[in-house]
């Protein structure tokens, strides 16, 4: 073999070693602003501002995706938003697609100064009843999912460090299932006539309520496990679930509500 032929050889085995440009790892795709279309977000996102998913429109999530929060730098005014925080709001449906092996991680982008909740969370405002947010991991949000007129199904999520777990008001009737809930403030409140199914959730170690109950609303509930926090369930309702439900080792495990201008009381 000449010396010629065999520099040739060494030269093809090393561009074959090298990292071909092409495959090289590009950068996130960026989102902000409202939405009409049908999305997809996969591998690796940033959400550098609101994201609002219009009624015509849809967002899918891949499993395992990572989606990283740019937090609001200061106050916002937009009227079509909810909140002055970083918010993906949902008027159209999205589908969250996790699994227990490869959930879906929204993650803050952090900075000196930043508060502890540092972004709105999910809101669903009127949103598709298809809509699904299985197995994803929400920290450090005002209020992690938040449904508003909305009956998502809510599978499998874990939700850390959040002022609120979940909101569900005005006649919202999510599924909720399997969900852990805790450290923060509280787990989930239901307000002004929504009827969720509460199933196989674990609400623990939350500063104030692990579950929260007005006057007008009438949760279905099994299997849940509520324990460790300050209060396990405040309710206006004298008739406080019992069933299948673990309610103990809280500081208050049931407090029944007074009406408007009088005391609540504890069993």
């Amino acid at each position: 073999m000449t010396s010629q032929l065999q520099f040739i050889i060494a030269l093809a085995v090393l561009f074959m070693l090298l990292p071909c440009p092409c495959l090289a790892d590009s950068p996130p795709l960026e989102y902000a602003g409202s939405y009409n279309e049908h999305l997809v977000w996969a591998d690796q996102v940033v959400m550098v501002a609101d994201v609002l998913i219009r009624s015509g429109g849809s967002l899918t999530i891949r499993p395992g995706t990572t989606v990283y929060v740019v937090p609001a730098e200061g106050t916002q005014i937009d009227p079509e938003y909810l909140s002055s925080q970083t918010e993906l709001l949902v008027r159209g449906r999205i589908t969250i697609q996790g699994t227990p092996q490869l959930p879906v991680r929204f993650v803050v982008q952090d900075r000196p100064g930043l508060e502890t909740y540092a972004w709105a969370g999910i809101i669903l405002d009127h949103a598709s009843d298809l809509s699904d947010i299985a197995y994803t991991h929400i920290d450090r949000a005002e209020v992690a999912i938040r449904c508003v007129s909305s009956s998502p199904t809510i599978l499998g999520n874990i939700i850390t460090h959040c002022r609120y777990g979940m909101i569900i008001q005005k006649r919202s009737h999510p599924k909720v299932l399997e969900n852990n809930i805790s450290h923060g403030e509280a787990g989930v409140f239901c307000w002004l006539g929504s009827k969720p199914t509460l199933r196989s959730n674990r609400l623990e170690r939350l500063d104030e309520e692990g579950l929260f109950i007005d006057a007008s609303s009438q949760p279905l509930l099994d299997q849940n496990v509520i324990r460790y926090n300050e209060i396990g369930l405040a309710s206006y309702n004298n008739q406080l679930p019992a069933g299948t439900n673990l309610l103990q080792n809280n500081r208050v495990n049931a407090r029944v509500l007074g009406h408007q201008g009088l005391p609540s009381q504890s069993p």
